[in-house]
């Protein structure tokens, strides 16, 4: 980053039932009151590390320049694994080392990162069940206020971060295509790895190639543009926002209609 980020955002399983992400925001903006706080989302499914893994590698390239993200996402809280941050060229990442980095792995963008280790930055007492509040948050803080990196802690490699990878999307010779399910949103959305790449060439014609969306035992799903494209409470399939294939019922549920939770396997058949 070339700048100290002035927006950091919020990731995190915490819901808005209690105290904590609010707890948070207070102890950033005690270290950092200049700080612009964007919540990207605190309904991650409990524990579920794959689910923020693919959110935070879908979203942070919406931010601003110098955006610090922060991730709490932490089954394993007061365990051995490390906190760290992790640079990129634009954006910076402070979470566990647990697998959140994942996505960001797989794309290739970190170029440095750190082990969170100087209790100076810490408050003065440390929960056993809330690290977010007194270890990522006042770090954010001397982070989001221009403090150097190599200060909080010892270079860690790229290579020796935790990845927790869902197994890449793939394409047969025959042109059947398989994928994971690497989350079912909010709506109900069942959200892949399957690209648009491999649904498509160049021309958006090309989706049309596209005829069936194969979930186990279950009939051929259209690939359409638009969720409204079939009566409601109907399946589809079609291109999210994260530009990748999704499974959706129309107003319905579609990770409660098929069964699906996140790591399920997709498979996608081409027209003949």
């Amino acid at each position: 980053m070339k700048t100290p980020p002035a927006i950091i955002s919020l990731l995190t399983d915490f819901g808005d039932q209690d105290e904590y992400v609010g707890v948070m925001k207070g102890v950033i903006l005690s270290h950092a009151p200049h700080a612009a706080l964007v919540d990207l989302c605190h309904h991650i499914m409990p524990h579920d590390i794959g689910q923020a893994a693919a959110m935070i590698a879908a979203a942070y390239r919406f931010f601003p320049e110098g955006t610090l993200h922060v991730m709490v996402v932490d089954p394993g809280v007061g365990g051995h694994r490390d906190i760290v941050f992790a640079q990129a060229q634009s954006s910076g990442f402070l979470c566990p080392d647990n697998g959140l980095l994942s996505g960001l792995i797989a794309q290739n963008i970190l170029q440095t990162a750190w082990r969170v280790t100087n209790r100076d930055l810490f408050a003065p007492t440390i929960s056993a069940t809330f690290n977010g509040r007194d270890i990522m948050a006042p770090v954010a803080g001397f982070l989001a206020s221009g403090g150097d990196p190599e200060k909080i802690g010892p270079r860690k490699a790229i290579e020796d971060l935790a990845c927790q990878a869902f197994p890449a999307a793939r394409q047969e010779a025959d042109g059947t295509l398989w994928g994971t399910v690497v989350a079912v949103d909010r709506f109900g959305n069942v959200v892949t790895n399957i690209g648009r790449g491999l649904l498509t060439s160049v021309r958006e014609d090309d989706l049309k190639q596209v005829s069936m969306i194969k979930i186990g035992n279950r009939p051929a799903i259209p690939l359409v543009a638009a969720y409204s494209a079939v009566p409601v409470g109907e399946l589809l399939a079609t291109i999210g926002s994260r530009d990748t294939l999704e499974i959706a019922v129309n107003q319905g549920h579609a990770g409660m209609v098929l069964g699906i939770v996140s790591g399920s396997p997709i498979h996608v058949s081409r027209n003949s």
